[in-house]
């Protein structure tokens, strides 16, 4: 908590010396959570945005006169937008029609995207309305792919398989998590959308903890990593990256699949009972911690992260990663 008050009791330059450094609450029920909601525009992928903008250009692959490209259900996409706004590209985000809610589309437009819907199959007419991005983004990012291959002017952030941002993660979030829980961690849980952020924080733990504890979430209605790499269609470029490392590496203790009701149900108690206005993954990620509890005792000490606020889930409410 220090530590931020710190960067709010001076003049920064932009608003992303923002991003970064949130503190760690710790709920009633003793589960530490990173409100990663206080980055600026508003999630966890602020981080993610930032530093793969800021390696590409370093590398040179990205340079005045480009245009940041990418597929995204919404957080990835606003996080690149309000970054492509502060360093002066201009951005097209390519969304899943019927995925991505209203109010994600309008506050990236109001960064000044361009944002394109791409019809989907519609993978959500059963009961079970929670999805995984990785599943209804395949057309999105085919539509990337096709943009960079016709012209070099594009960049694609490529969220789903750039190790830029595993190492996002791993270099800020985990670091702060040492940092915050005093090098004391038993176990981590996390939703898994790219898996950049369950990834990146296990391999910053691992190196000071070799046995903590890694937990994935994952929606019920549509899992991936609960089936292995037959879960995964095999697309080159499209489907392949960080997930197919997280299986492999067999990074995770266990796979936890929450229902979208029980996702919503956790997101209002944490409101009402703690004042924690987050998103539907938030409380997701907060029930699962509660499961992980129950399993391995209420003494460990457990973290997860609260990736984005409420406000962007207030007509259409659906656990989505």
């Amino acid at each position: 908590m220090g530590s931020r008050a710190k960067v709010q009791s001076r003049t920064i330059p932009t608003v992303l010396d923002m991003i970064g450094n949130t503190p760690l609450l710790k709920l009633k029920s003793g589960i530490h959570a990173k409100p990663e909601y206080l980055n600026p525009s508003g999630s966890i992928k602020d981080r993610i945005a930032k530093f793969m903008i800021e390696r590409a250009e370093r590398r040179g692959e990205l340079r005045n006169g480009s245009t940041i490209i990418e597929a995204s259900t919404g957080n990835t996409g606003i996080a690149l937008c309000m970054v492509g706004a502060a360093k002066g590209y201009p951005v097209r985000i390519f969304s899943p029609e019927k995925v991505a809610s209203e109010e994600r589309m309008r506050i990236m437009q109001a960064y000044g995207a361009e944002v394109n819907l791409v019809r989907v199959e519609d993978i959500l007419d059963s009961g079970e309305r929670s999805v995984h991005g990785a599943r209804v983004e395949i057309l999105p990012r085919i539509k990337c792919r096709e943009l960079t291959q016709q012209d070099k002017k594009f960049w694609w952030a490529r969220q789903f398989a750039n190790p830029d941002n595993v190492a996002a993660h791993r270099d800020t979030t985990g670091r702060e998590i040492l940092m915050q829980m005093r090098g004391k961690v038993d176990a981590f849980v996390a939703s898994v959308g790219t898996g950049g952020t369950l990834l990146g924080v296990a391999q910053a733990l691992r190196r000071r903890l070799p046995r903590v504890k890694i937990y994935a979430v994952e929606p019920a209605g549509h899992p991936i990593l609960t089936q292995g790499s037959e879960g995964l269609r095999a697309i080159p470029g499209i489907t392949d990256g960080i997930m197919l490392d997280i299986l492999e590496k067999k990074t995770v203790e266990e796979v936890i699949t929450v229902k979208d009701s029980e996702a919503i149900d956790m997101t209002q108690r944490l409101a009402k009972e703690e004042g924690v206005f987050c998103g539907v993954s938030s409380g997701a990620n907060v029930y699962a911690s509660l499961q992980v509890l129950s399993k391995i005792g209420e003494s460990k000490r457990i973290v997860t992260v609260l990736p984005d606020n409420r406000d962007r889930y207030l007509y259409t409410q659906r656990y989505i990663t």
